[in-house]
């Protein structure tokens, strides 16, 4: 499988980088001790320690959702758990992610590997793409926005997130994950971001076949 980026989203957003995270021959389990401390630990860190004022990470990805009068949804996120809220309880395969992407403020995918078809394209909308979101509803792509697509059609918008096709299920097995990035962050932040939720991922499975890439 190879992951591409199209002629236009170059040129659209000529900054835009890329990262995956392909994980092979895990068991997808419903909770893991070790990582339910692990998210105690960064809540207490979100609580006490984070701050977001002037973050070119938040920035870029809040101009981008602004141009469409909608919010970065990981600012909402991050707000929740600074007023008490938790990380929600999913399963290992999520969680791990979760806990990533709120940390270092990188949007990010998970898609069960098993259920992409054919080779995967970052791409700009046209506008109106349509695809079922994880929560079961229709959602026509917005024009101009930044989507995934396999063989057989769209995955992942960065407004409206992941397609429920590739959602990542008690019976996966194999797993990608990918960070969007579509106005630029270095490249070692997004393979720390990565290695973060593989980092999550060794408390639960005490081997892991993996593979990084970054995408620019």
């Amino acid at each position: 499988m190879n992951i591409e980026l199209s002629e236009r989203l170059r040129i659209d957003y000529p900054k835009a980088v890329f990262g995956s995270l392909m994980v092979r021959g895990v068991k997808n389990m419903k909770q893991c001790e070790k990582l339910e401390k692990r998210k105690r630990e960064l809540e207490n860190w979100i609580r006490k320690a984070y701050d977001a004022t002037g973050n070119s990470i938040i920035e870029g990805y809040r101009a981008h959702f602004k141009r469409w009068k909608k919010t970065y949804p990981i600012e909402f996120q991050i707000k929740t758990i600074r007023k008490g809220g938790a990380f929600p309880k999913v399963s290992v395969l999520v969680d791990s992610m979760f806990m990533a992407e709120l940390k270092n403020r990188i949007l990010t995918s998970g898609h069960d590997l098993d259920e992409i078809r054919g080779d995967l394209i970052f791409d700009v909308s046209r506008g109106g793409e349509r695809y079922v979101k994880l929560n079961g509803e229709e959602q026509g792509a917005k024009a101009g926005d930044v989507l995934l697509r396999d063989g057989e059609g769209l995955l992942a918008t960065v407004l409206f997130g992941p397609a429920r096709r590739t959602s990542i299920t008690p019976e996966t097995r194999n797993v990608l994950y990918l960070a969007w990035c579509p106005y630029g962050i270095g490249e070692e932040l997004i393979r720390g971001h990565l290695e973060d939720i593989r980092s999550n991922l060794e408390l639960a499975y005490e081997t892991l076949e993996v593979g990084i890439g970054i995408y620019v």
